[in-house]
């Protein structure tokens, strides 16, 4: 479906929820666009068409950032042994939220929301609702069918359930992720990368999946301090990385 050079949201959530194997995925975007080497032959599909298809969806929605250093963290991260096949797909969640507009703001204000609000489940009729909401709201955008908003609400909760974030069928269940050291020390990076914004205030938190007590204490932690510096005043916490 095509959509106006000018508008925010593109239909990439639709692409994207059809691509079968999503660690294959990543290493095809490591060996092809990153910094490892190997065959890409896995990531296959029926014929040229669908390829070209997902690898446009690919450049359209994932391989966008911020500057060099956001983009070279990306690509560390994804070649990175140290983390589980689990941990690269929560690098690609928090690179989806910052290269698609669409899967960040129904990331941010229904998946999210439906976390901190303690449910154990969500359905697509939720992210469809949202969608209409955008579509009434936010005129020219999302000038899509029913089915297309329909489809797209499906669609986005099976990218969720391929990161590894949701499970079930029609009502999904939400899924929290182990967000090791590791993970966790490249979150607060990639936040302060791709903002300027240094506090908890950061837009970006939400997707720490982490209460703001928590992530204080975390970023305290004695093991992480050599990663950054700490200014409190107050209940103010600015972050400084090292």
């Amino acid at each position: 479906m095509a959509t106006k050079k000018n508008n925010k949201y593109d239909s990439g959530v639709n692409i994207m929820g059809s691509v079968p194997n999503y660690n294959m995925m990543l290493d095809y975007i490591s060996d092809t666009y990153g910094i490892t080497e190997g065959s890409s032959g896995a990531f296959e599909f029926r014929t040229e068409k669908s390829l070209q298809r997902f690898v446009s969806a690919i450049e359209s929605c994932i391989l966008r950032f911020k500057n060099a250093e956001h983009k070279k963290m990306f690509f560390e991260a994804i070649a990175n042994k140290d983390f589980s096949v689990q941990g690269r797909l929560m690098v690609l969640f928090w690179q989806l939220t910052y290269s698609n507009l669409l899967f960040s703001r129904i990331t941010a204000e229904v998946f999210m929301k439906a976390v901190y609000a303690g449910r154990v489940t969500i359905t697509a009729e939720e992210v469809t609702s949202f969608l209409r909401y955008i579509k009434e709201s936010e005129p020219g955008e999302l000038d899509w069918s029913e089915d297309t908003i329909k489809i797209s609400g499906s669609k986005y909760l099976t990218i969720m359930k391929k990161l590894g974030l949701a499970d079930g069928a029609i009502k999904k269940t939400i899924i929290h992720p182990v967000i090791t050291t590791g993970l966790f020390v490249y979150f607060i990076r990639f936040v302060q990368t791709i903002t300027d914004d240094r506090t908890l205030h950061n837009p970006y938190m939400i997707f720490s999946f982490s209460e703001e007590q928590t992530i204080i204490s975390r970023l305290k932690k004695i093991d992480n301090i050599q990663y950054w510096d700490i200014a409190q005043i107050g209940n103010e916490i600015t972050i400084d990385l090292k």
